[in-house]
């Protein structure tokens, strides 16, 4: 008899573990992330490596100018 109760509690202590950390999971994985880096820091970037930033335009743009190859 002692060892059927005490089965019946290990499993049940065992479901609300496992509800708990799915539970957990769960909410962790609703949240959205935070955006990697900020307007002014994008423009700071695209600044030092030599383009213009447009984010006023469009957000986040930075626009380089490629090299171009003029044929004679």
């Amino acid at each position: 008899m002692d060892t059927i109760k005490g089965l019946a509690r290990r499993l049940l202590l065992a479901a609300l573990l496992a509800v708990a950390v799915g539970g957990l999971l769960s909410a962790c994985s609703t949240m959205p992330p935070g955006p990697t880096y900020t307007d002014d820091e994008l423009r700071v970037i695209c600044e030092r490596r030599g383009g213009w930033w447009r984010g006023n335009l469009i957000p986040g743009y930075c626009e380089y100018q490629t090299a171009s190859t003029q044929t004679p």
